[in-house]
């Protein structure tokens, strides 16, 4: 039994077509990631209760009611239109484990559609000509309101006082490339060098290129329900032992007052504080990277391996890749399958537990960690084959 109230289970996930280029709708989009979703655990619309979305308020998602039209659901007992501050698209699905645990409902779907004509994906901006009110006071620093200047300086800042090098944020996304090689449906799946990985261009020096994910049109839904329901049906149940969140004291992405982790550590302390595992019982990490640098916060701050010692411990990439010792970001993750701001990390650790990953399946993996964004959003899932 976990710590929630009754105990809940992913039953589906599902995926959209996932492209580079091209002009998607995204009502498309989401619809065929739920309904995805749905087929893969062997239920129809009408056994769905609850729907919650996570969006940047710029219409890149349907909002949930939209969603219902789309999918022909009778009715919601309970719905969440998510935006901006949570813990990226992972936020639907913490929302929703809690909602079951609590018994308002007993079916919901999640889902994160993105296009790169709704923004928030990627592009080259011109700022605003006077900083005023809050942003004076940072924009001397080279923050102008957005999160690449701060993760410019986290990168930094990590190597002055923890060690380390810029190579071990290469490895980060060198191990991208190898486990996309293995899945057909990343969008960059050649093979990365570090000499690749230092050649590519500055996007805020000491930030490279290939430090950032690679936006892309696509959605992601996740189906969770009752694990006692979900054990009728279609899917081996994995089933969510342990959810947190963290924001970290200062709460704020450039003031706050852990600079380098943010919520990440108080976010990984309430997770293992309520989890029936450990880090060392941990066989795959889905780990977010937006950014090379959150993924390396991620991995100290779960305990996989203690703060500072990233550099010692990742052996040159292998321990993180295919064969290696804990597998990390197994589907390519954001640097190499695509963008899908979070919650296909979810996605894939549940295909990892239920043994459906192919050429890229983690052998016997039973347990495996999801967590999402960084700073001040910060968000964490243990997951358990049932």
């Amino acid at each position: 039994m976990s710590g929630l109230t009754r105990d809940v289970a992913v039953a589906g996930v599902g995926y959209s077509t996932v492209a580079r280029s091209g002009d998607f709708d995204v009502r498309t989009l989401t619809r065929a990631a739920c309904t995805a979703a749905m087929a893969d655990a062997g239920v129809g619309p009408a056994a769905v209760d609850g729907i919650v979305e996570y969006q940047f308020g710029q219409g890149d998602a349907p909002s949930a009611v939209g969603a219902q039209r789309l999918l022909g659901i009778p009715d919601l007992a309970m719905f969440n239109d998510l935006m901006g501050t949570g813990p990226s698209g992972l936020a639907s699905a913490l929302d929703a484990a809690m909602a079951i645990a609590a018994g308002v409902c007993e079916t919901v779907l999640v889902y994160r559609c993105i296009t790169r004509a709704s923004g928030h994906t990627g592009a080259v901006r011109t700022g605003p000509p006077e900083a005023r009110g809050a942003l004076q006071f940072a924009a001397p620093y080279g923050y102008g309101g957005g999160i690449i200047p701060a993760m410019s300086m986290k990168k930094q800042r990590r190597v002055a006082e923890l060690g380390g090098s810029y190579a071990d944020y290469g490895r980060i996304a060198v191990n991208a490339r190898r486990w996309a090689a293995l899945n057909e449906r990343a969008v960059l799946r050649d093979p990365l060098t570090l000499d690749d990985y230092f050649a590519a261009r500055p996007v805020a020096d000491p930030l490279l290129l290939l430090d950032c994910d690679y936006p892309v049109n696509g959605a992601c839904a996740v189906l969770l329900t009752s694990a006692e329901r979900a054990r009728d049906l279609r899917q081996v149940p994995v089933v969510v032992d342990a959810l947190a969140y963290g924001t970290g004291a200062g709460a704020d992405w450039l003031y706050g007052d852990d600079f380098l982790f943010g919520g990440t550590i108080p976010c990984a302390r309430r997770l293992w504080a309520q989890a029936s595992v450990g880090p060392a019982d941990v066989d795959v990490a889905e780990l977010y990277d937006g950014f090379t640098h959150i993924t390396i916060s991620w991995i100290e701050a779960l305990g996989l391996c203690g703060i500072g010692e990233f550099h010692d411990w990742v052996d040159d990439g292998d321990r993180i890749g295919p064969g290696g010792a804990l597998p990390v970001n197994t589907s390519g993750g954001q640097l190499a399958e695509g963008r899908l701001h979070g919650l296909a990390f979810l996605a894939e650790a549940v295909q990892q537990l239920r043994g459906e990953c192919g050429a890229r399946q983690v052998p016997d993996a039973r347990v495996a960690v999801v967590a999402n964004a960084h700073g001040p959003q910060s968000g964490a899932m243990v997951l358990v084959r049932d």
